[in-house]
């Protein structure tokens, strides 16, 4: 299985409290790639692909001292290539169906069971969803009775009452058919420009509704959150 880790970005919401990338962040004295990496092997995940950018030869540094014992491959962008561009540069080293990934995201996703989901819905792309504490920053979703996505609404602010909180999380399953909605070196992202314009062309996109745990550390506040629930729970993943 395969995953491809989306880490380009300059995390500018967290600068106040450190300026290393996010995915070196340290979570109760452990980087956060340390825990992705643990997690995804034991969800039968045996070949990375992380996509870097701002401050990615630390990145390329700190894996290179590492023997994690699974096989990683790193590009390097140039420019910013959004969340979604970045595939372009490691399009020929894509298997047919895999795993994208935030490089910022804590998460407990069970991925062999949201693999399996997907492959039941024989869907072109499947999304983690789950309830948000915070929808009005983030991309809000509405499902039909099959679960299959019918509209994105992206960081609805105040309105986002009206659309419930039912929100994506940065775990996706995509088929690699995906490029062809994807702007070659362009900024593209994958919930304002991807998905909305593979819905346009009637392809199917489903959500997979979970309860695990999935947060992101690209606030101090819910950096902070993610560091009492790994210390709450006392377990690495």
């Amino acid at each position: 299985m395969q995953t491809t880790i989306i880490a380009g970005g300059k995390g500018t919401r967290i600068r106040s409290i450190s300026k290393t990338p996010k995915l070196l962040l340290t979570l109760n004295n452990k980087p956060l790639i340390d825990y992705i990496i643990n997690h995804l092997k034991k969800n039968g995940c045996d070949n990375i692909i992380i996509c870097t950018g701002y401050l990615g030869d630390k990145i390329k540094k700190y894996i290179d001292r590492k023997n994690y014992d699974i096989t990683i491959k790193i590009s390097q962008e140039s420019k910013p290539l959004g969340t979604a561009g970045a595939l372009h540069l490691v399009k020929y080293l894509l298997d047919d169906e895999f795993f994208v990934l935030y490089g910022d995201e804590y998460t407990t996703v069970n991925f062999r069971k949201m693999l399996k989901f997907h492959k039941q819905k024989m869907g072109d792309a499947t999304l983690a969803l789950h309830k948000s504490d915070h929808p009005q920053d983030s991309t809000v979703v509405k499902i039909d009775k099959n679960d299959k996505i019918v509209n994105f609404v992206e960081k609805p602010g105040n309105d986002w009452a009206s659309y419930d909180n039912l929100t994506v999380t940065p775990l996706f399953v995509l088929k690699k058919e995906i490029i062809n909605f994807i702007e070659e070196d362009k900024e593209v992202d994958f919930t304002k420009d991807v998905f909305p314009k593979m819905l346009k062309s009637n392809k199917r996109i489903f959500g997979y509704i979970t309860e695990e745990y999935a947060k992101d550390i690209g606030t101090p506040d819910r950096y902070r959150q993610v560091q009492q629930y790994i210390a709450t729970k006392n377990f690495l993943l």
